[in-house]
């Protein structure tokens, strides 16, 4: 796995706990993470076989735990914890430009929303239309992500 890749995933981990109601002070570092990971030179894999992904600035016990699950296996124990309450989909709705975690939670929480084919639904039967934040603009906007991502 890149380091691009794993923060990625670190920012896709940190935008679906607080989809899910985790705390958004404490998924915010997976996001701070994830900005060292990017720039760093060295390999992230290569520090983790090594045992020192600790040397990440902001990386403790827990976070170096996940890590190495991320980059070992795709996922953490972390998001496992989460997936009874909200599915992995729901981070397909931030991916869309504009509409970040607390949108997609609030889309998920209200009307069930948790992917790019639910949202498309909704649109489309206009459950959406009328609702905060969704105006004209909004969904003509929505409709051209979603044609281009079908």
């Amino acid at each position: 796995m890149t380091n691009t890749e794993l923060a990625h995933k670190l920012r896709q981990m940190r935008d679906f706990l607080i989809i899910a109601g985790y705390d958004e002070s404490h998924a915010t570092r997976y996001t701070h993470i994830s900005r060292h990971i990017e720039k760093m030179t060295e390999d992230a894999t290569e520090l983790c076989r090594e045992g020192r992904l600790s040397e990440i600035p902001g990386v403790g016990g827990l976070i170096k735990q996940y890590l190495k699950e991320l980059i070992e296996t795709g996922t953490t124990s972390k998001i496992a914890d989460f997936l009874p309450v909200t599915p992995w989909s729901v981070t397909e709705l931030t991916a869309i430009p504009g509409i970040g975690p607390k949108t997609a939670k609030s889309w998920f929480d209200n009307f069930g929303i948790l992917s790019l084919e639910t949202l498309r639904k909704s649109v489309e039967s206009g459950t959406l239309t009328g609702t905060p934040g969704m105006g004209v603009a909004t969904l003509t906007k929505l409709r051209a992500y979603l044609a281009e991502h079908p």
